[in-house]
């Protein structure tokens, strides 16, 4: 017999459609009468009655579930963009793989129940399917990234050792800092191992360094001659940096050289240095070396054994550099 909804061919004794899901009726249909035609319901599908569900319809959906949003938007069932929201999503999720089906069959013309069920079955299809593919790639990331932290520490461990050298030099840093022969807290005299270095005016009215009490330098830079900071070194031997400051002209504010002290007195080193009245020291154990600035940047000035060298090159005395003069 004929279904009386759609028309199609039923077992005598069917109690449901296989087309379109409707019960079935008592009166068939003639299709080949001239004018005749299955009833049409509200769902846009043939036959049914308006808001109804076949049975066939109902049922939990993979595809909705395991895609949700992506397959909101290929069945028309707005609200499941919802599972894009953080927090609800993954209950939005459940909730269209419980009712996405019935959603989906309100939502969109299908040609049949036959047509419906194909289409839901392949969202199920790729949404099982794309989960496995992501299961999978987890998978095997998981099984390298043992190798990923292992060349990470490679990396790690060679980077540190081309560190090393710098940070071993770092580690032999004894002290760093700034000199400023215009500073206000210059000392006014400094107790070294030779004894009280000090300067004095005498009754003449010129001017002497003096060390323990006796005229260390009486000539005409003394007066302008005065103590920076100390520097402590091996052996109980000590650096006093010394600025010679003013008597020069503007062209030339500052020289500076060392007091090498010991218990038995003190040597003096050539003056050095670019003018600059400011700089900048590192002292590596016995080692110190101090940066001032010049026309063409900086220039570096290092005290290594008691000999003084600007950029590499040893500072012999003159007379011009004799701070006793």
């Amino acid at each position: 017999m004929l279904c009386s909804h759609c028309g199609a061919q039923m077992a005598p004794d069917a109690a449901f459609c296989s087309v379109c899901g409707k019960a079935a009726g008592t009166a068939p249909v003639n299709l080949d009468k001239p004018g005749a035609s299955a009833p049409q319901s509200d769902d846009g599908i043939p036959g049914g009655t308006p808001g109804s569900i076949p049975d066939g319809v109902k049922g939990w959906s993979w595809g909705a579930f395991l895609l949700n949003w992506i397959w909101a938007i290929g069945n028309r069932s707005w609200i499941g963009l919802l599972a894009m929201v953080p927090y609800v999503g993954w209950i939005m999720a459940l909730w269209l793989g419980f009712k996405g089906r019935e959603m989906a069959w309100k939502n969109k013309q299908w040609d049949s129940l036959e047509h419906f069920n194909r289409v839901q079955r392949k969202w199920s299809q790729w949404g099982i399917g794309i989960t496995i593919a992501a299961i999978v790639l987890a998978v095997l990331a998981a099984m390298l990234a043992p190798d990923v932290d292992e060349a990470g520490r490679a990396v790690t461990a060679q980077r540190d050792q081309d560190e090393a050298p710098a940070r071993a030099n770092d580690a032999a840093v004894t002290a760093r800092g700034i000199v400023d022969s215009k500073a206000d807290d210059l000392p006014a005299s400094l107790s070294t191992v030779a004894g009280l270095l000090d300067r004095r005016t005498n009754a003449d009215g010129s001017r002497a360094v003096t060390l323990g009490g006796r005229v260390l330098f009486s000539g005409e830079d003394a007066g302008w001659q005065f103590p920076l900071r100390s520097f402590a070194l091996s052996g109980g031997k000590e650096a006093i940096l010394m600025a010679s400051s003013g008597g020069r002209g503007a062209g030339c504010e500052t020289l500076f050289f060392f007091l090498l002290a010991d218990a038995s007195g003190v040597r003096p080193t050539p003056m050095f240095g670019t003018c600059a009245a400011r700089g900048s020291f590192v002292q590596r154990g016995d080692t110190i070396a101090l940066e001032l600035p010049d026309v063409s940047g900086a220039s570096t000035f290092v005290l290594e054994n008691g000999v003084v060298l600007e950029d590499g090159q040893v500072v012999s005395l003159t007379g011009m550099n004799d701070p006793s003069r």
